[in-house]
Parts: C-alpha cells; sequence; structure tokens
C-alpha cells in the first residue's frame, strides 16, 4: 500500500474523462509519439512484448510493423477503445499495471510509454514487469524530464506556481519525473530486479498556433495539469494563460511557417531482467 488513494482517484477520474483521454490523443500525443521511434528501436523484431499503459497504441502499432507478437494493456477503458478502433491483430486488454493478470516469463519485452509515473504503487509495478519477463527479457520506459530542464512542463508549472491559487494542490503522489533521474531509475529497477543498462534523452518539440494554447492543452489533455488548471479562480486562469503565452514566446522559437514550437526534453531507461 501507498497511502496515495486520493492519487489514484484522480487519475482514475482523469482518464476516464472523454474530453481528457479524446485531448489527450488528439493533442497531447503529438509529444509523445515522437518517443516511438526511440523506444521501438531498443526492441529485437519479431518478440513477444508487451506495451504497458498501451494509450492509444501507438508503440504498439509500430511494434506490430516490426514483427512484434504484441499485447497491450492499460488501466483505462477510454484508451483500451481507442487502441481498438487504432489498431488491429494486437490483444488489447484492461488491465492493472500493479497486478498484471499475465502468467510469469511469458513477455521477451515490455514497453511503457509516458506510463509508469500515472501509477500508484511504481515499485508493484515495476516487480510485475519482472515477473511477467522471461530471463534476459528487456524493459524500455520512457518518461518526462522535470519542469527545470524542460522548457514546456517549466513554463506551464512555472506559471501556475507563480500565478496560481496556493490552495489548489494536486493529492500526494509520487514524484511524477522521478524516473528522468538515473540514480533513482537504477536503484528502482535493482529493488524489482532489473538491472538498468542506458538512459538517453531527446528533444521532443511540440507545436502551436497560439503561446497560450500550450495551457489550454494541459487544462484539457493531462489530468495532473488539468486537475490543477480546472480547479484554479477564473482570474488566476488568465494570469496563468498570460504567463503562459509569454513563455512560449521567451523560451521557444516563431517557425517560418508562423506556428510557435517549444521543447519537452524526454528521458528513456532501458533495463534487463536477470537470468
Amino acid at each position: 500500500m501507498t497511502g496515495f488513494d486520493e492519487f489514484a482517484e484522480m487519475e482514475r477520474q482523469g482518464w476516464s474523462d472523454p474530453v481528457i483521454s479524446e485531448g489527450y490523443v488528439t493533442r497531447f500525443a503529438e509529444m509523445t509519439r515522437q518517443a516511438v521511434p526511440e523506444i521501438v528501436a531498443l526492441v529485437p523484431e519479431g518478440v513477444a512484448v508487451l506495451d504497458l499503459c498501451c494509450g492509444q497504441a501507438d508503440i504498439a502499432a509500430a511494434l506490430q510493423s516490426k514483427g512484434c507478437d504484441v499485447t497491450g494493456a492499460d488501466f483505462s477503458h477510454q484508451m483500451i477503445e481507442f487502441a481498438r478502433e487504432r489498431v488491429h491483430g494486437v490483444n488489447f486488454v484492461w488491465a492493472d499495471a500493479q497486478a498484471l493478470p499475465f502468467d510469469g516469463h511469458c513477455f521477451d519485452a515490455v514497453v511503457c510509454g509516458f506510463g509508469l509515473m500515472h501509477v500508484p504503487d511504481q515499485p508493484a509495478a515495476l516487480a510485475e514487469v519482472a515477473r511477467v519477463l522471461r530471463p534476459g527479457g528487456l524493459l524500455v520506459m520512457s518518461c518526462w524530464e522535470p519542469p527545470q530542464r524542460s522548457d514546456v512542463f517549466g513554463t506551464v508549472f512555472g506559471a501556475i506556481m507563480a500565478h496560481g491559487d496556493p490552495s489548489v494542490t494536486l493529492p500526494d503522489s509520487p514524484d511524477f519525473y522521478q524516473f528522468a533521474e538515473e540514480g533513482h531509475a537504477r536503484a528502482a529497477f535493482a529493488e524489482a530486479g532489473l538491472a538498468h543498462q542506458e538512459r538517453t534523452v531527446f528533444d521532443a518539440v511540440l507545436r502551436l498556433e497560439d503561446p497560450g494554447a500550450l495551457m489550454d492543452l494541459f487544462a484539457t489533455a493531462a489530468p495532473r495539469g488539468g486537475y490543477l488548471l480546472r480547479h484554479q479562480p477564473d482570474d488566476a486562469k488568465a494570469r496563468i494563460r498570460a504567463a503562459v503565452a509569454l513563455g512560449v514566446q521567451e523560451r521557444g522559437r516563431q517557425a517560418k511557417d508562423g506556428l510557435w514550437e517549444i521543447k519537452a526534453p524526454v528521458a528513456i531507461n532501458r533495463g534487463v531482467r536477470a537470468g
């Protein structure tokens, strides 16, 4: 037990909300999709893979095209429906990452794209990954770099901290960015019986027509950001949006086509299950 029950309920409600889930698939995933080639390149061809926290199945689709035998799992019924509509020939199942409904040693690889940070009991989820992996099996997971190293997250959450109502707070939860720190990732992997092998970072780039639209994106397509922003009073929302727009202009760049570009670095951790 982790004591993060309110956080778990916030995540459940967020990913069950059609506005949030559809907003994520249609808009926020512009950033997450940029990690797909980086993740898939680390997985051998033709192996049995679990796409954990599969979301709208971008990774599952790419693995399928690589000849892998793919199973997709997510705790959000909304996301499972999106996945089933988009990708055929993959077995998508509702599953809790903390108690997976699979036999032990049944996958050659597990991939998790931006999912583990949404799980209340992350040690339990990693232990489950180790349980379902065959000896020598591979784990590849992605996560966002923290606000101090990310123009996107730094702009949004910096504006909330500076201009939001301080009484609006998130429920107690695991550190959202902790797997971006190699020391934590290495220790957490080891506790679960996984040997951490590598951490790499690349820049995802978000493109926006309006600098202020970055706030709108987080408000309508991300459970955590949406929770913080939706509960703000109207005057605070206006101040936050103005600060976000200014931040995009200061930290981003305007491309030749007129769109604003701003970076969100992504960390990818790779590990293997002990033989």
